[in-house]
């Protein structure tokens, strides 16, 4: 008899095992960008949370603090992909990490689904067969902002362009460049400073700015929190009345807990639906997050955590247990048409597009609440 219950536990512990989907992530928990990390993480283990509990098979999440720094990223993957032998990488944080972390990716052949970032350099579906994004690029982002800009009579001269002097500024400079370049606009007449990744050293980019004796109504500023809450103080004293484009992956409601004064002159573009908005996946989104997270806030960088996992499970929830591999995983990916996880849109994934959502929306803050704005509401003088 005790033979027998020791088998049986073993069979049972065997099958627990064989059921489990480890899925990796390597994201800033502890850097400058951890809210960014951190929050996506969260969104995923709601989502995850909730799937485990009617699922047969369970999802892990194994994940690693790569401190936003490229070389600590590239051991997180490697050591997810040969160590922890994950199915696929979820929602990894950080443009500068994805540079370093995408070749590895590709020699391996896993699939890297809905990372936080709109770096270009994850959105060639020709060079990047294993990455696929939820979110637009930072370009995008950014050339809607100065083509909405000219069209509101702005001209080359009155704009600036602040940016973090790595591959997550440079994405957002490219947006630039498309917007000029679309309206045959010499990119020579771009105004474009910068200030050095890890610091709040905005002063010398700020400076320069300074230097070319402009009368500046409009910022586009591709930042982390802390150094472009700075730039919008110290800018404000010189251009009081110009106004302060931000893109998603910062935290406008941060930014400006710090500079209420200012709220009438700071925008932002988002990816993600506000949580006002009457989605299913936002109510969904709400009452998951509450149950594991009951003293946090929502926000929408957990609630794209929660989005890109809930992309994921309805991707491969068709799959068989023994069906589910990384190859397998890709193919189903590449075979999505026209589905619809509750953002209002259907949208599909293919060897041409890896993308899944093409969506901006353009945010500010109101009273201390973020709310869409339209452009036609925005007066820049």
């Amino acid at each position: 008899m005790k033979k027998k219950s020791i088998l049986l536990i073993f069979i049972i512990t065997l099958n627990l095992y064989s059921n489990e989907l480890k899925i990796g992530m390597s994201g800033d928990f502890s850097g400058s960008i951890s809210y960014l990390g951190n929050n996506m993480k969260m969104g995923i283990e709601s989502y995850f949370n909730k799937i485990n509990k009617s699922s047969s098979s369970k999802y892990k999440l194994i994940s690693y603090d790569d401190k936003y720094n490229p070389v600590l990223a590239s051991q997180n993957v490697k050591k997810l992909i040969h160590k922890d032998k994950v199915l696929t990488l979820l929602g990894n944080t950080g443009t500068p990490t994805a540079t370093v972390t995408l070749p590895i990716i590709n020699k391996n052949k896993i699939p890297l689904i809905g990372p936080y970032s709109g770096g270009k350099i994850l959105r060639d579906p020709q060079t990047n067969t294993f990455s696929f994004n939820y979110r637009v690029g930072y370009y995008n982002e950014v050339s809607q902002i100065v083509t909405n800009l000219f069209n509101k009579g702005i001209t080359p001269d009155e704009l600036a362009v602040f940016t973090q002097n790595d591959t997550y500024g440079d994405s957002g400079y490219l947006g630039v460049l498309e917007a000029f370049r679309s309206r045959n606009i010499s990119i020579n007449n771009i105004i474009h400073e910068r200030y050095t990744k890890g610091t709040e050293n905005i002063e010398y980019g700020l400076s320069k700015l300074l230097d070319y004796n402009k009368n500046f109504k409009a910022f586009i500023v591709v930042g982390v929190n802390k150094a472009t809450t700075k730039f919008i103080k110290y800018a404000k004293e010189d251009f009081p009345n110009a106004k302060f484009f931000l893109i998603s992956a910062m935290n406008i409601s941060t930014i400006l807990n710090s500079l209420e004064e200012y709220e009438d002159d700071v925008y932002s573009t988002q990816v993600v639906p506000l949580l006002s908005e009457k989605l299913p996946i936002v109510k969904e989104y709400k009452e998951d997050f509450k149950k594991l997270y009951p003293n946090e806030k929502t926000n929408l960088i957990s609630f794209e955590g929660y989005i890109v996992a809930k992309l994921f499970h309805e991707v491969i929830k068709e799959l068989k247990p023994e069906e589910i591999n990384r190859n397998n995983i890709r193919k189903q990916l590449l075979k999505v048409e026209n589905i619809d996880i509750g953002l209002g849109f259907k949208s599909s994934f293919n060897n041409e597009k890896h993308q899944y959502s093409n969506r901006v929306w353009l945010t500010r803050v109101k009273n201390g609440e973020l709310q869409n704005v339209s452009w036609k509401e925005i007066e820049v003088k």
